[in-house]
């Protein structure tokens, strides 16, 4: 395995750990659960939000790379 193609990989597993994070956020879901102030709610929502979108733009980043890198790799070889 190159180091272009590991890095893409990795890439790819530090966005899945964001998205996941992002979803199970304790700060939100204790602040839901809990009954605090809707504002205080929305805080915490909107930055699991936003960790889940960076989550996954590093996701899709990372797949993109890969998948040049694997078709660029197979029209050479061709």
């Amino acid at each position: 395995m190159q180091s272009d193609e590991r890095q893409g990989k990795s890439l790819m597993k530090v966005g899945a750990g964001l998205v996941i994070f992002g979803i199970v956020c304790p700060f939100f879901w204790l602040s839901l659960f809990s009954g605090n102030s809707p504002q205080e709610t929305w805080v915490y929502g909107i930055h699991s939000g936003a960790i889940v979108v960076l989550g996954l733009g590093l996701l899709g980043k990372g797949w993109y790379d890969l998948k040049c890198l694997r078709t660029g790799r197979e029209t050479k070889n061709s």
